[in-house]
């Protein structure tokens, strides 16, 4: 567990040392990786059963082989995750296609890094305290670092390893126990799983990759999308949507980007769990129009998540929130002898004519009618005031 640790801050922020690590040129990268993935594999097994253990044997465990197996989990998911993120992901195939150094009778692709990463996700939702939950987190986190080009064609590693984590990803970000900053975590990686950054299209130079299909990479982020939707669509969209009224900005802005990108690759219908299923409409029954509204009052320096809530909502649905009553109340023209006639809107419940109030007394029309027809006319304003230097020649 040192040596990870001692790795993890070496390799911190500083590219050429994980270049120099990592590169088959210098120091026979692809051992040193492998070994670190191994690390991870019995690590990983030796996590989850030291917190499978109960409380009576818990105190005797600490001693054990597995206990201390397990203390290089956290170590060993920052340094692969420093290694995945150094050089604009350069190494990442070597992580998810390293050969694991195991016992003979273990299978290899039960220690590769995604399977060793979805062991330790339902750690998050176990309900088992804070340290399982931060491991958890870690995994996450690493998870993204190596999806960050999940999307080109198969047989990509990053886009086969997304077959593995994403489904964990989305029922770790689902699970009623998942502590908000593992399920940000876990949202930011789902992000990454299914973004499609411009630069995995262009080469170093900034010309476009030959050997790149656009269409193809477009399509296999819809199927991502379309998984990410496919196991529970209503409670997906109720979490994403949710996630929004976070006071966390970081947290809130994975989640945006995440609806962002389902409404616009997917559009308003989609096969989802082989039915047509419209999007818009369960989001607005998540409460999305009113989350969106809020974010852009209070984003008050329009910024990128502002100007993209905005967008949503009039692109989205904003007809569908014009689509209410308000032809009923509007009024309507019609032709009456070569003319338009403009007709009052009709009201139900209340009676052709008007209601009628009661007849008041005769005093009162004469009154009225005295004062309708006075020789001054009318004054200013709408009603019948008259300036006060009127008034006193009226009286004179």
């Amino acid at each position: 567990a040192e040596t990870c640790w001692l790795l993890f801050f070496l390799t911190s922020g500083d590219d050429a040392i994980v270049q120099f690590l990592c590169s088959t040129e210098s120091t026979g990268g692809k051992e040193i990786i492998s070994s670190i993935v191994t690390r991870l594999a019995i690590s990983a097994d030796a996590t989850i059963q030291r917190f499978d253990n109960t409380a009576s044997t818990f105190g005797a465990a600490r001693e054990s082989a597995a206990y201390k197996a397990s203390l290089s989990c956290i170590p060993c998911c920052r340094l692969l995750r420093n290694i995945a993120i150094a050089s604009s992901g350069k190494f990442v195939p070597s992580i998810l296609c390293a050969e694991t150094n195991t016992r003979p009778n273990d299978n290899p692709l039960s220690c590769s890094v995604e399977h060793s990463l979805a062991k330790l996700l339902p750690l998050g939702f176990s309900g088992a305290g804070n340290e399982p939950s931060t491991i958890a987190s870690e995994a996450a986190s690493t998870a993204g670092a190596c999806l960050f080009d999940a999307g080109l064609s198969l047989p990509h590693p990053s886009t086969n390893a997304s077959r593995t984590l994403l489904p964990a990803l989305v029922q770790a970000m689902v699970h009623p126990l998942s502590k908000f900053d593992f399920r940000r975590e876990v949202t930011w990686a789902i992000w990454n799983a299914v973004n499609v950054p411009e630069d995995l299209f262009r080469n170093e130079d900034g010309t476009w990759r030959q050997d790149v299909n656009r269409g193809d990479v477009l399509m296999i982020q819809k199927d991502l999308l379309v998984e990410l939707l496919k196991a529970n669509p209503n409670e997906t969209i109720r979490v994403l949507t949710a996630s929004l009224s976070s006071v966390d900005s970081d947290a809130a802005q994975a989640s945006l980007l995440l609806i962002n990108a389902i409404l616009r690759k997917l559009g308003s219908d989609a096969k989802i769990s082989g039915q047509i299923g419209r999007l818009t409409i369960l989001f607005e029954e998540a409460g999305l129009v009113e989350a969106l509204n809020i974010i852009c009052d209070l984003d008050t320096e329009e910024g990128e998540m502002a100007e993209m809530a905005a967008e949503l909502i009039d692109e989205f649905f904003d007809e569908r929130e014009d689509d209410g009553d308000e032809d009923d109340f509007m009024a309507h023209a019609g032709v009456s002898d070569g003319q338009f006639q403009f007709q009052a809107p009709t009201v139900e419940g209340i009676p052709k004519g008007g209601f009628n109030f009661g007849d008041p007394s005769p005093m009162f029309h004469q009154q009225q009618h005295q004062q309708i027809q006075s020789p001054m006319g009318r004054g200013r304003g709408r009603g019948q005031v008259v300036p006060a230097w009127m008034q006193r020649q009226q009286e004179l």
